[in-house]
């Protein structure tokens, strides 16, 4: 099972304390994972389907509890590619005229009335998310109904896949809602998808929506991910090192072999000439380890001048 669905299978198990938040984590689910069905006489039946039973029980629980209506439940077969061939299925929540679907298109903000006429709406309904707690609610619904998440192991992203331009606005708009936290908008094909790739964002997502289980082990992973990182850099940063050490050290191998065979080491300051016979016995020693074998000891800047003049030295020798 993916780290999503075990997040979808935590989130599902939540029941909603108050009503106003069921009511807001429904609205949700239907507006992203439902359809419509004319069923004569300009009525309509809801469909809302999901590839996870979890998630089909909990919201024909909800619907009872809230609206007191019955939805159906039908199984068929997954219409995700390559599931079906797999033993997946697809799980359809149907709430037809006589089991509320009309008084649920309008308490949900789904259907709307202008000029005494019936129109479906689009967007976020903004009367259900009036409070923290039921906005929270709505992401929840939102994610249950169509969001995804990346395995923390391989990368950072959380998606939520809509069908509107406007219901994606209105998603980022909500989620811009909760303190520094901020959501981005892409289009994928023919659909809109609202996401977040800062670790720190998804983490305070999975709290707000109520994961607290995957929260825990995704801070496990980051925590572990991050120190792995961190040894990898200091590595990477160890290696570059020797490597400047070593090249540094050729380079004035050289300068002392010129300086040993056009001039002699004797006949160098006391200070250069010692430098110069501690590099000799100690070719691979960075320079604050010459430093420090010095007598007396000096600093790091104090070598790299006392190279720099060794340098200069020679190569002002008269050319042979």
């Amino acid at each position: 099972m993916s780290f999503s669905s075990e997040v979808k299978g935590e989130l599902a198990r939540i029941e909603p304390a108050k009503k106003c938040c069921m009511l807001a984590e429904i609205t949700a689910f239907l507006r992203v994972s439902g359809s419509l069905r004319l069923a004569g006489g300009g009525r309509f039946t809801i469909v809302a389907a999901t590839e996870n039973p979890a998630i089909a029980r909990h919201y024909k629980k909800l619907i009872k509890e809230y609206f007191d209506s019955n939805a159906g439940l039908e199984v068929g077969g997954s219409q995700m590619p390559g599931r079906s061939r797999k033993g997946g299925y697809r799980y359809s929540l149907t709430i037809p005229p006589d089991e509320k679907s009309g008084q649920i298109l309008r308490e949900t903000g789904m259907m709307l009335i202008r000029e005494g006429n019936d129109y479906l709406s689009d967007g976020i309904y903004q009367p259900i998310v009036r409070t923290k707690c039921c906005r929270r609610a709505y992401l929840r619904g939102l994610f249950l109904g169509c969001g995804t998440m990346s395995d923390p192991h391989r990368g950072y992203q959380m998606e939520f896949l809509v069908g509107s331009r406007q219901m994606a606005l209105d998603t980022k708009k909500l989620i811009g809602t909760f303190e520094d936290l901020a959501a981005n908008i892409a289009e994928r094909r023919d659909e809109h998808v609202v996401y977040l790739k800062r670790a720190e964002y998804i983490s305070d997502m999975l709290a707000l929506i109520g994961a607290e289980g995957k929260l825990l082990e995704f801070e496990n992973i980051r925590i572990g991910r991050g120190l792995k990182q961190a040894a990898n850099r200091i590595s990477n940063c160890d290696n570059a090192n020797v490597d400047r050490t070593l090249t540094a050290s050729g380079e004035q191998l050289h300068t002392i072999e010129i300086l040993e065979q056009r001039l002699g080491l004797a006949n160098l300051e006391p200070k250069l000439r010692d430098l110069a016979e501690l590099r000799l016995e100690r070719p691979d020693a960075s320079l604050a380890e010459l430093g420090e074998a010095m007598s007396p000891p000096i600093k790091k800047a104090a070598v790299s001048k006392r190279f720099a003049k060794l340098k200069e030295i020679a190569e002002n020798l008269p050319k042979e």
